[in-house]
């Protein structure tokens, strides 16, 4: 299972709808793949597999590592596409963010989704949308994509 989007909150702060999925996710014994995460840590939780880019910048309890790729792109593409399923946290509409649910929703990854405003206090918790458009460039930065590797 894929953890995405969680270093907006600190462990206490976590929203209870995340944490009651992790946690499940621990019953179930599952390995979790974070880029960080301070909840695992403070639940002694050991079966998380920190995936990271080029260098690992944080891993917050000493769990195993995964480099899975040159840059945060190709890191955030391929932990996309090994997980079976995946938690993410949205906060302010990230771009960043909003470009991995594209991904998610278009490889049909059951993923649950946690939306967070800090600047309206609003928050909604739900299973992707799969007729939601999360990025409407997504397409466009596809085609752009594919154009500049044809050149190479």
């Amino acid at each position: 299972m894929l953890l995405m989007g969680s270093s907006a909150f600190k462990a206490k702060q976590l929203p209870s709808e995340v944490r009651e999925r992790i946690d499940k996710a621990i019953a179930c014994k599952m390995t979790i793949v974070v880029a960080s995460l301070d909840y695992l840590k403070s639940k002694g939780y050991r079966k998380v597999v920190v995936g990271h880019a080029i260098r690992l910048r944080y891993n917050a309890g000493n769990w195993k590592d995964k480099q899975y790729g040159k840059n945060l792109k190709e890191r955030e593409r391929r932990m996309i596409e090994e997980c079976d399923k995946a938690i993410v946290i949205w906060l302010n509409n990230s771009s960043v963010i909003a470009n991995n649910l594209e991904i998610l929703k278009r490889l049909g990854k059951p993923t649950f989704l946690y939306e967070y405003s800090t600047e309206t206090g609003t928050a909604k918790a739900r299973q992707l949308d799969s007729k939601r458009n999360y990025n409407p460039y997504y397409d466009l930065i596809e085609y752009y994509k594919r154009q500049k590797q044809n050149k190479k």
